[in-house]
């Protein structure tokens, strides 16, 4: 298929990731994402990067129980974690060929915790560690959409870092 079209599939996901956080409504944040994360397999798998399409299937599951939380009781259970770390471990033993595919398995480990921690700082910092390695699979991969993705992440949580974590705690 046309890299155009590839490339161009990976920024819309990209639009729709960053779309969500413009919306009001948990709800909509999530749905939006979840979009965007779908588009996110879909352009994976047009690079044949299997491994980066089922890290965004599994987080679109992470998503959707996300959404489900305030309304199922079974989306309320406080082993989802654990069991969406598993679906990163066995997708990625499923999919990897090479070294650079472990990449994106234990950033989607580290991503996991930090989201489902109650301190902002310790999610900000947490979700650093998953950035380069992202970063460097996509290089691989050839997803140009997901290197811009780390990048503007990677800036967002470096400001949050640094008016939350650093500016505030010298005016205390």
């Amino acid at each position: 298929m046309n890299q155009i079209i590839i490339q161009g599939i990976g920024y819309l996901a990209l639009l729709f990731v960053i779309l969500s956080f413009q919306k009001s409504k948990r709800v909509n944040i999530l749905l939006v994402m979840l979009v965007g994360l779908l588009f996110f397999v879909l352009h994976y798998s047009l690079l044949h990067a299997w491994t980066g399409a089922l890290m965004n299937l599994v987080e679109a599951g992470v998503v959707f129980v996300s959404y489900k939380k305030e309304t199922r009781e079974w989306a309320q259970k406080k082993f989802w974690p654990y069991v969406f770390i598993l679906l990163y471990i066995l997708a990625g033993i499923l999919t990897a060929k090479s070294r650079v595919d472990f990449l994106p398995i234990v950033a989607q480990i580290f991503g996991a915790l930090a989201v489902w921690q109650t301190n902002p700082r310790t999610i900000r910092f947490l979700m650093l560690i998953p950035r380069p390695m992202w970063f460097t699979y996509n290089f691989v991969v050839g997803s140009y959409a997901g290197m811009t993705t780390e990048i503007l992440i990677l800036a967002s949580v470096l400001i949050g870092i640094l008016r939350f974590d650093i500016l505030k705690q010298k005016e205390k």
